[in-house]
Parts: structure tokens; sequence; C-alpha cells
């Protein structure tokens, strides 16, 4: 098995216009020395973080505390929306954790840029492994050459799926925009469902729209997002109308379960682990959640959602997970102890051999499972596109896409409506 330190160094092409690109380093397995100097952090601390995560923090919090058993820490979990809504919330009032998850850009409410504006993140630039994230993915991080988050994981977005039922209904993973139709259909005629949608749950709304405008969008222009910023381009005029478009003609096609929006993301997990569905489209990150409701055993892998008939596809790649610390923490020298030792080799393999992913931060001994390898293997082949929002300069234009997409499958709005919506925005008009 190759491991995903070997393949992560290998991250060109694309990546590269979209300052994603992987590196590849070695960092040391001590705890890092930036902590607060004097004696020892000790003390209770609190972190938050997303579901998906509850695995791998599981594993790391318990060889944390062996490691330092002054330090107690408790943890907890909420699922995305919920998330970010109260992470928001608790900050304002005084009350956010110690340690908790965000993103990069400023595109959602628990995005990086968006906190550090309003005052409520550390500074972290001293911390040892500052020096091990690659250079071209600082670029992206990075706030007026200064570090606020730790990033922990990549993560892509594509087709997360059973290969037992695929091989069962005797079909391959479609490789092409008339070949995924085909097998929607194909995949329904044997009674089962190609993708499981819970367009119930708002940020499952937005990634098959991010794995099509991989293709419809960043592959004819990688400069989109800079012409966006520039007013050289908007969303009704670009290949965000044909994302769109294909998003709503893959559900006529009957690509999808019975009633998307009245099925939310952990039903659709349950479509996938039952055999009822072949796959779902998902973050990376939610496989350690779909193999904990499937059957022991289980295999599953990965490919990329074609979008075009072109023989090479893009795929949707950003920081998927990263920990910043409270400006107002209660411990924030043990909040710090925690984070900077999350950024040691030894936290690295913990978590990722609790649960499967693709580390920001390259170490040896990091195996990757089938379906990471197949996004790793596409990571290595350059063609890859930002995820959308990284670069949206707000909150707002993510919450317009995904109630927009919610709207599309009720029927009350058409794609150009949804667009002109996000393009408002995007312009704060």
């Amino acid at each position: 098995m190759r491991t995903a330190g070997r393949w992560t160094a290998l991250a060109v092409g694309t990546l590269a216009t979209a300052a994603l690109l992987v590196g590849c380093s070695t960092v040391d397995s001590k705890p890092s020395s930036s902590s607060t100097p004097g004696a020892p952090a000790s003390g209770d601390i609190t972190v938050a973080t997303t579901s998906s995560n509850q695995p791998a923090m599981t594993a790391v919090v318990a060889a944390f505390e062996k490691s330092h058993p002054s330090i107690k820490v408790t943890v907890n979990y909420a699922d995305t929306a919920p998330y970010q809504s109260n992470l928001r919330t608790q900050l304002s009032a005084g009350t956010a954790p110690d340690v908790f998850t965000v993103w990069a850009g400023s595109g959602n409410a628990g995005a990086v840029k968006i906190l550090q504006k309003a005052g409520y993140l550390t500074d972290l630039s001293s911390s040892a492994w500052v020096a091990k994230i690659p250079a071209s993915l600082k670029k992206q991080i990075a706030i007026d050459g200064k570090y606020y988050g730790l990033p922990s994981k990549l993560d892509a977005i594509g087709a997360i799926y059973d290969k037992g039922t695929l091989e069962d209904l005797g079909l391959k993973v479609p490789t092409t925009w008339t070949q995924l139709l085909s097998f929607c259909k194909d995949v329904k005629s044997q009674g089962k469902v190609a993708f499981a949608l819970g367009n119930q749950t708002t940020w499952v709304t937005q990634l098959i729209d991010y794995a099509l405008v991989a293709n419809t969008v960043y592959g004819k222009d990688p400069t989109f997002d800079r012409a966006m910023s520039s007013g050289d381009a908007t969303f009704a005029k670009s290949g965000w109308v044909t994302a769109m478009n294909k998003y709503l003609a893959m559900d006529k096609a009957g690509c999808f379960n019975s009633d998307p929006l009245g099925t939310d993301v952990n039903a659709s997990y349950n479509l996938l682990a039952d055999g009822k569905a072949v796959a779902a489209v998902q973050v990376m990150s939610s496989l350690p959640q779909i193999q904990a409701t499937a059957a022991k055993g289980t295999e599953f892998g990965f490919f990329v959602i074609p979008a075009t008939d072109s023989a090479k596809q893009n795929m949707p790649v950003g920081v998927g997970v990263s920990f910043a610390l409270n400006k107002k923490a209660k411990n924030a020298a043990a909040g710090r102890a925690f984070i900077d030792w999350l950024g040691t080799a030894d936290a690295i393999r913990t978590w990722f051999a609790a649960s499967p992913g693709i580390p920001t931060i390259d170490v040896s001994g990091v195996n990757a499972q089938p379906a990471v390898q197949a996004a790793l293997d596409q990571i290595a082949s350059g063609r890859t596109a930002p995820f959308p929002d990284a670069n949206w300069p707000n909150p707002q234009v993510q919450n317009a896409h995904l109630i927009g997409v919610q709207n599309l499958f009720s029927g009350s709005q058409d794609p150009q409506q949804v667009l002109a919506s996000m393009q408002s925005a995007y312009d704060g008009t």
C-alpha cells in the first residue's frame, strides 16, 4: 500500500493555480517548544469539532492525555451547519471552547479569515508546525503573513462507493458525463440508487455543484476566482450555469433517491450502507462516518464526478480541517499545547490510523485506504480545482448557494435565479 506521505508530495498542475499544493516534509515527533514557556501546561481544556472528526479526535485525545497527564481534554461534536452557527454565537458570547475547528478562506461562518477579522483567534505563527506547512499552501491560509490555525488535513469531493455493490450490479465507474447518465439509468433499472443524496442537510447541497464546477468552470478557466474578484466574471455568465443544469439533469436521469429534500445526510449514509445505493457524492472526511454505518469488511472506493466527455476530469481539493485557539481561551497554555501536539508526527499518525484521509503535513507511516489512494492518485495527476467557497468574500455567498440548491430541487427557483442571489451576496448588494 502506498502511503499518503509518498503521494502527497506529487500534487502538482492545477493545484498550483488554486494555491492548494501539498508538499513533502518531515516533522519532529516531539511536542513543540512554542507552547507557553515556564511550567508545563496543565488543567482542563474544551475542544469543539465536527461529527466527522469523532473517530480521529477520540484517538488523538487519548494519546495526548497519555503524554500530557496534567491536561484533561473534553470534546464537543456537532454536524457542520449547526457547528458553524453555534461557534459564532459562542464566540460572540464569550462561551466558546478553548480550541475549535475552522475552515480556510472566508466562505463560511467558521472560516479563519472571518473569525480572525472579528478578533476571535490567537496568532499561532511561532508554532513549530508552521515551518512544516507546504509553502504554496501557506499562501492560502496565511493572513498578513500570520497563521491562526493548524491545517490538519486536506479534503476532496467525489463519489464514495461500495465496491461490492458496484460489482454485484456488473457495472463500471463512469469516467465521462455521458457515461455518468447511463450509469444512473443502469443502476436504477436494477432497483438501486446511483447516488444517495441528503439535501435536507444544507451543507450537502453544495457538493455536487462543487464537483461539477471543477470542470465546467475551473477546467476552462483556472483563474476564474481572480476574474470574479476583479469584476471581470460573474456566476451567471460562467460554467456555473452549466453545472446547475447538469445537477438537475442528474436528478431527471434518476441518479438520486426519490426525495433528496426529505433525506438528511445520515439517511443517505444508511442507503449506501444498506446496499440500496451504490455511492454518495461526499467530502473524503465523511468516509469514517460512512464506514461506521456499513457492515464490517465493506470496501469503499472513490471516483471523480465527470462533468464533460473529456478523458481528463478535475477533482475539487481544499483544506478540510484546521484547529484554532480561542483568543479568550480559559486555558490558553494547555490549548496551545494541544494544537502544537496535533502538528507532530506522532499525532498525525494517530489521527490517520483512526480515520482515513490526507494529511496536510506529510509524515511517513500514514497508509492510505483504497478510497483515499484514489484521491491521492488524482492529486498526483495534477487534475484538481479549488473548493469555490475558499475564495468567496463572505459567508453569505455560500448561504445563498445552499438555500438556492434546495430551491432548485423544490422547483421554486431556476439556476439563473439562484446564481443571481449568489452574485448579489458576492457583491454585497
